[in-house]
């Protein structure tokens, strides 16, 4: 593993350490395809979701997820998508957002092709938490 004094981070990185370390829950989601036909059959369209606004858009989304997903890699956040039990409200916004709306339009349009094998749209439900390294680099930053 990268030695932490010589770890250098963005700043979306750094800001996802400070919004994790002073948040109760944070709450992630995995847009993923499934197949009524075929259970087995899952693709996931976009992973390490973090919606805050109903409008974020696709690159705010995708710039968090690019910022969780290297956070991981390093070993400074843990990200778990086998939550069983959740706040009330954690992941309201998401299924209010703008881009859940479009993702499942897509699934929607496309189950409607008869070679298209993917007809429910999932929002699997995660979670993110700082690792003890993740703790020490945000003390770092």
């Amino acid at each position: 593993m990268t030695d932490l004094s010589s770890l250098t981070l963005t700043r979306r990185e750094k800001q996802t350490l400070v919004e994790l370390s002073q948040a109760t829950r944070y709450p992630i989601a995995r847009f993923e395809l499934h197949s009524d036909a075929e259970p087995d059959l899952v693709s996931i369209a976009l992973n390490y979701v973090r919606i805050t606004e109903e409008g974020d858009t696709m690159e705010l989304v995708k710039e968090r997820g690019e910022a969780l997903r290297r956070l991981m890699e390093l070993g400074l956040v843990f990200i778990d998508y086998t939550v069983s039990v959740w706040g009330a409200n954690d992941y309201d916004v998401y299924y209010r957002s703008k881009l859940y709306e479009l993702f499942c339009h897509m699934v929607m349009e496309g189950s409607k092709r008869p070679e298209y094998l993917f007809d429910l749209a999932v929002l699997r439900k995660g979670r993110a938490v700082l690792t003890n390294r993740g703790v020490e680099a945000l003390a770092l930053c």
